[in-house]
């Protein structure tokens, strides 16, 4: 197998590309067991004992669904990320795949947020705090204007990408999120998402949580 110099792998796949070697990211897949059935049993609940009024209602369909593919996308990332590095590093295409899959989870899980703040009103982070779902929220960004980075020379110079993976998580030329902190994010949607599947119960749940 042809193996390519670390100027090739970083120029051409992503920088520092050739120093990313391991990544410890944390399997999710069990965290939340009612994941995979946020929508349908929001469904059962609505059509059989309660539903919140509008516009609640369109705020936690769409809150839920964003968090159900949240954790499917950290799922196919990890595993693409993997598969990259099991292959030796080396193949674009397997980047470009755990890229892509990180790219959905980070929008997936800032349109869950965003749905949240909607509903109950404030703001989720102040101008470059710092805090996780700002340096989430910059990220996305970052991948989904990328036109914009290129045009305003906000990438590395002659890099391919806005954010690319480390040993230690995602990176920009401004920011960081950890591997660990992905699953932070799932953590705390997980939260709301299990509060609110049920809208009997989910003012009491919430409250618990904000407690």
């Amino acid at each position: 197998m042809i193996q390519y110099s670390a100027k090739i792998l970083d120029e051409n796949i992503a920088p520092g590309v050739s120093t990313f070697t391991v990544a410890e990211i944390p399997d999710m897949s069990a965290h939340a067991p009612e994941s995979k059935f946020w929508i349908a049993n929001y469904f059962l609940n609505c059509t059989y004992n309660a539903r919140f009024s509008p516009p609640m209602h369109s705020y936690a369909f769409n809150f839920l669904r964003r968090c159900v593919c949240a954790f499917k996308e950290h799922e196919h990332a990890r595993a693409r990320t993997l598969e990259f590095l099991a292959g030796g590093g080396q193949s674009p295409s397997h980047y470009i795949m755990a890229l892509f899959h990180w790219e959905t989870f980070l929008g997936q899980c800032w349109h869950a947020y965003a749905l949240l703040i909607a509903a109950w009103g404030g703001q989720a982070f102040q101008k470059n705090d710092g805090s996780l779902e700002q340096r989430l929220n910059s990220l996305y960004n970052q991948m989904k204007h990328v036109e914009s980075r290129i045009d305003n020379g906000q990438l590395i110079p002659g890099a391919t990408v806005p954010v690319w993976l480390e040993n230690d998580g995602l990176r920009s030329i401004d920011t960081r999120l950890s591997f660990s902190e992905t699953a932070d994010v799932l953590k705390d949607l997980a939260k709301y998402a299990d509060a609110l599947m049920d809208p009997r119960t989910a003012k009491n749940a919430i409250n618990a949580i904000d407690a």
